[in-house]
């Protein structure tokens, strides 16, 4: 098995490469932290199995999916992020992925999910697919999630920040960036979601979780 990390944290990566070769010990595993790096491995390297964190230096937000399997259409895409998957998973796997993995999981699902993935082309966690099953049901499957997969990488994080509460000073110190363009980009996703401020954002995204 041949698997490509593309993650930008050094300490992620390390812990990832851990679990997988505890899984799969013969597993081969090739590492890199931007998304246009993945890009070129893709084209020089056939892979099994991309393990991709989506707030990544380069990322394209739901465009990667197209792009990585314009470039190899029978890979496996695991995505492994931050961003919360109740809100960020569907449109994912809508798009192409194989697998939304939570950063908060435990060693005991990544496990699980590398498994899943590999023996059965799919994984996402038990509250995830109770989205889904609810979503089919009431047929607002694209309905609800559209306007999340117009968001730009930056905008995710931005909106990401501010459901968590954080002031535009302090998610500019985060992402290292001005206020003014902090700013813009709440002006961008209060547009795209239709919102007015972040108390509506909140409440829209808690409300994204319940379909």
């Amino acid at each position: 098995m041949k698997i490509l990390i593309v993650e930008d944290h050094p300490l992620i990566r390390m812990g990832l490469k851990l679990l997988i070769s505890e899984s799969e010990s013969k597993a081969s595993v090739t590492q890199c932290d931007t998304f246009p790096e993945g890009l070129v491995l893709l084209d020089q390297e056939k892979f099994d199995l991309l393990i991709l964190d989506i707030d990544i230096p380069g990322g394209e937000n739901i465009k990667m999916m197209n792009m990585i399997r314009s470039k190899q259409p029978d890979i496996i895409i695991l995505i492994h992020s931050g961003y919360d998957e109740q809100v960020y998973a569907l449109p994912y796997i809508k798009a192409g992925a194989n697998g939304f993995l939570s950063k908060q999981a435990s060693h005991d699902e990544f496990k699980t999910a590398l498994k899943a993935v590999m023996t059965k082309g799919k994984y996402v966690s038990y509250q995830v697919q109770q989205i889904l099953l609810n979503t089919i049901k009431d047929n607002n499957f694209g309905k609800v999630m559209n306007p999340i997969t117009s968001l730009s990488p930056n905008e995710m994080r931005v909106m990401q920040l501010l459901t968590e509460g954080k002031w535009t000073k302090e998610i500019a110190a985060i992402m290292n960036v001005k206020e003014n363009t902090v700013s813009t980009y709440k002006r961008r996703i209060f547009n795209k979601l239709d919102v007015v401020d972040s108390i509506e954002l909140s409440k829209k995204v808690s409300l994204l979780k319940q379909f």
